[in-house]
């Protein structure tokens, strides 16, 4: 009898983790594809594919997300999550796929104004051409620190300024050092560290997910 209750009791252990449901939270959002926290691991899933755990992504928008774990539909926003005991975090992310030219490009804003930034992790400051600069309304020359830098085109006249805030996203940063460089170049306004420092880096799949620190 005691072996019988054993195994049964051995049997069900294995029933309830068979039906268990996985906990799925939803790191990023795009048109056709998600990126999921499945269990503690991230993983990014396009449409009608599968995960290991039996999840699978019905389909994606860059606002919600159908999912189906176990037979069962259900539809999660950005940062919301199904299974377990799972509480929301209060956390702020922001999420960049990688584009055709295999660059991290993301819409932002300089002192308020909308900005297309090139990801560069490899710059030391944010950074811009003058042209970019007047067209912010930035008075380097008046209010800027006057230097050179060496570019493939010669030495050339450099300014470096303190932006009020950067923001990607619900991501905000004050007081960013930045450069602006004399000419046309950079062609695009570069996201260098004195702006990422300030945010957790992850990169997954070709997805570049920017986290707030504090």
């Amino acid at each position: 009898m005691w072996k019988w209750m054993l195994g049964a009791a051995l049997v069900w252990g294995l029933a309830v983790q068979v039906v268990a449901d996985p906990q799925v939270r939803v790191e990023g959002l795009f048109k056709g594809a998600a990126v999921l926290q499945i269990d503690g691991q991230q993983v990014m899933l396009k449409n009608g594919r599968s995960h290991s755990s039996g999840v699978t992504l019905v389909d994606a928008t860059a606002r919600r997300a159908i999912v189906e774990i176990n037979g069962q539909r259900y539809e999660l926003a950005l940062h919301t999550a199904i299974g377990g005991t799972y509480q929301q975090a209060d956390v702020t992310q922001v999420v960049i796929k990688k584009n055709d030219h295999n660059q991290y490009r993301v819409s932002g804003s300089i002192n308020g104004q909308t900005v297309s930034f090139l990801v560069d992790t490899g710059a030391n400051t944010v950074a811009m051409n003058e042209i970019q600069a007047r067209n912010l309304g930035l008075l380097y020359k008046l209010n800027g620190q006057e230097s050179q830098a060496v570019t493939a085109s010669g030495v050339v006249a450099t300014w470096v300024v303190t932006l009020d805030s950067v923001k990607v996203g619900e991501i905000s940063v004050p007081n960013v050092r930045a450069i602006v460089i004399e000419g046309g170049y950079p062609q695009d306004v570069l996201l260098g560290m004195s702006y990422l420092e300030y945010v957790k880096i992850q990169e997954h799949n070709s997805v570049l997910m920017l986290e707030k620190k504090f």
